[in-house]
C-alpha cells in the first residue's frame, strides 16, 4: 500500500513539474527577447508555485514541493533543471506525451541554437531571425493538442525555416524520437512544414 501512495506521489510531483514547466514555457514566449535569466526563471516558478502549497490536492507532495522552493531561493539551484529532473524521473509509468513533447522541444532548441516560437499559422513571422534558422508551432493554443492526461489528442504543426544542414538535425531529432514522428506537409528550399504525430 505504501509503494502505491509513493507511486501517486511521484507521479502528481511529475505532473506538476510539468505543468510549471509549461507555464514557464508560455511566459517567456510572451517577454519581448524571449528569454528568461535564471533569476527570473526561479522567481516566476517559485511565485506560481507557491499557492499550490496550500492546495489540498497537493498535500502528499507538500514536503518535496516546498524543499524545490527553498533550494531555488539561494539563487545557487536552477528551479527549472529541478523541475525538469521531476518531469524526467518517473520509472513506474510510460511518459505522458506532454513531457515527450516538452522535451523534444528543448533537445531541438539546444541543437539549433534557436527558440521555438508559438504562433497560429496566420501571424508567423516568416522574416524572424531572418539570418538563421525559424521554427515556430503553428497553434493559437498548445494546451488544445493535450487532454486532461497530458496525452496527444491533435497532431502538431511546425514550421522550419533554415539552411538543409539545419533542416537535417531538426528532422533527425524527431526521427530519433520514440514517442513522436512525423509527416510532411511542405516543402521548398527554405521552408518544410510538418505534422508532429504520435509515432
Amino acid at each position: 500500500m505504501q509503494n502505491f501512495k509513493q507511486t501517486d506521489a511521484n507521479q502528481l510531483l511529475s505532473e506538476l513539474a510539468v505543468h510549471a514547466l509549461l507555464h514557464h514555457e508560455f511566459r517567456r514566449l510572451l517577454t519581448a527577447n524571449k528569454t528568461l535569466s535564471a533569476q527570473q526563471s526561479n522567481e516566476l516558478l517559485n511565485k506560481w508555485l507557491k499557492p499550490k502549497l496550500k492546495n489540498v490536492r497537493y498535500r502528499t507532495i507538500k514536503k518535496p514541493l516546498k524543499a524545490l522552493i527553498q533550494q531555488s531561493k539561494s539563487h545557487q539551484a536552477s528551479l527549472f533543471s529541478l523541475l525538469e529532473q521531476c518531469a524526467i524521473t518517473r520509472p513506474e509509468n510510460k511518459q505522458p506525451h506532454l513531457d515527450s513533447y516538452l522535451l523534444l522541444i528543448n533537445e531541438i532548441e539546444k541543437k539549433l541554437g534557436l527558440t521555438v516560437l508559438l504562433s497560429d499559422a496566420h501571424n508567423v513571422d516568416l522574416s524572424h531571425d531572418a539570418n538563421g534558422c525559424l521554427l515556430s508551432v503553428l497553434s493559437a493554443d498548445l494546451n488544445q493538442h493535450f487532454d486532461g492526461h497530458n496525452a496527444l489528442i491533435e497532431p502538431i504543426s511546425m514550421l522550419f525555416r533554415g539552411p538543409l544542414s539545419q533542416r537535417a538535425l531538426f528532422l533527425g531529432a524527431i526521427y530519433a524520437n520514440q514517442t513522436f514522428s512525423y509527416q510532411v506537409m511542405y516543402q521548398d528550399d527554405q521552408f518544410v512544414r510538418i505534422q508532429l504525430e504520435l509515432a
